[in-house]
């Protein structure tokens, strides 16, 4: 069997055990998928740190997915004027994963912290008419049609 194969395998695994664990504690808040990937990943990474699993390509799509899970999870619960902060904030998702795969980018590090910076102005400023437009336009931007 290929190793992708495997994966999948795993993760399904991963899916009925944490699924029965859920029930037995009543645990409704807790979405079985994305812990399965999320332990797979984390698991893949492990193995990967001691060299007996080399596809970095896999745990990225994987903790890719966590990321956007937690994206979601975050987007749903946020209030609405929060929501200006989504493109800095899936983009630190996304730098948190490729340091932890491909080692720490100072240069990336800084752009990250002058978009956090640039969306707390507007966040900040947005009860002005000019900014409160751009304001709205990145609110109206990512709704879900």
């Amino acid at each position: 069997m290929e190793t992708i194969t495997w994966i999948f395998v795993g993760i399904a695994i991963f899916f009925f055990i944490i699924l029965t664990i859920k029930n037995i504690f009543n645990l409704k808040k807790t979405c079985a998928i994305c812990l399965s990937v999320t332990l797979t990943w984390i698991i893949l990474l492990i193995l990967y740190s001691l060299n007996l699993f080399l596809d970095k390509i896999i745990i990225a799509l994987l903790m890719g997915h966590t990321s956007l899970g937690l994206f979601y999870l975050w987007e749903k619960r946020a209030k609405e004027k929060f929501k200006v902060f989504r493109l800095p904030l899936l983009l630190t998702f996304i730098f948190i994963i490729y340091s932890v795969l491909e080692g720490f980018g100072f240069n990336n590090l800084i752009f990250i912290t002058a978009l956090w910076l640039f969306f707390l102005i507007i966040y900040l400023l947005r009860s002005k008419k000019s900014v409160g437009k751009f304001f709205n336009k990145i609110l109206e931007c990512c709704k879900r049609w």
